[in-house]
């Protein structure tokens, strides 16, 4: 397999017209998008390849598959978004949907490349990252990669009923590789 971005576990690749059977299916699986704003409206194929199309010719954002290498299996993507050229800041998004890979460190990992991807090949100096503050998981996959929190967004995600906090993180260029270890 012809990769983006490396890992000793897994791979990161450009998303292909292949995949999109089953990364829409992800933003329709309740248990995947507890966290998130999705599962508000029903995605369908459709959406997700005008999703798809959007990203493939954006310069504003990098969307990647995350990919065990081991058997090819398409566990997640993880994402750059809202890229300021002139500021040199962006976000980062991930998304494990395959259950049987949540729990294996791979959205810890997935995130190591995509922040030395962004920090050394895109020359950007500051990222930017939210979860649901009951996401535990996300917030240990951030942490770990030296994402400090910066602050919370109380009562921002509406979800089942109840208003859920939304915790913010950062991370610099010039703190990075001090605060972690690079996951590979």
């Amino acid at each position: 397999m012809n990769y983006f971005l490396e890992g000793k576990q897994i791979g990161l690749r450009a998303f292909s017209k292949a995949d999109l059977p089953i990364w829409y299916g992800w933003f329709n699986d309740p248990t995947v998008t507890e966290h998130m704003n999705k599962g508000i409206f029903p995605n369908c194929i459709e959406k997700q390849d005008a999703f798809y199309q959007a990203m493939t010719g954006s310069h504003e954002d990098l969307q990647l598959a995350v990919v065990l290498k081991e058997d090819e299996t398409l566990s997640g993507v993880v994402g750059i978004h809202n890229i300021s050229w002139v500021h040199r800041h962006a976000d980062v998004s991930i998304v494990i949907g395959n259950k049987s890979c949540w729990g294996k460190g791979i959205a810890t990992k997935a995130i190591a490349l995509i922040v030395e991807h962004a920090f050394l090949k895109m020359n950007l100096r500051r990222l930017t990252a939210g979860t649901s503050a009951k996401n535990v998981a996300s917030i240990r996959c951030f942490t770990k990669n030296g994402f400090v929190q910066e602050g919370i967004k109380r009562g921002h995600l509406f979800k089942n009923g109840i208003y859920h906090d939304i915790v913010t993180f950062g991370l610099l260029k010039n703190e990075w590789g001090k605060a972690c270890k690079k996951p590979k």
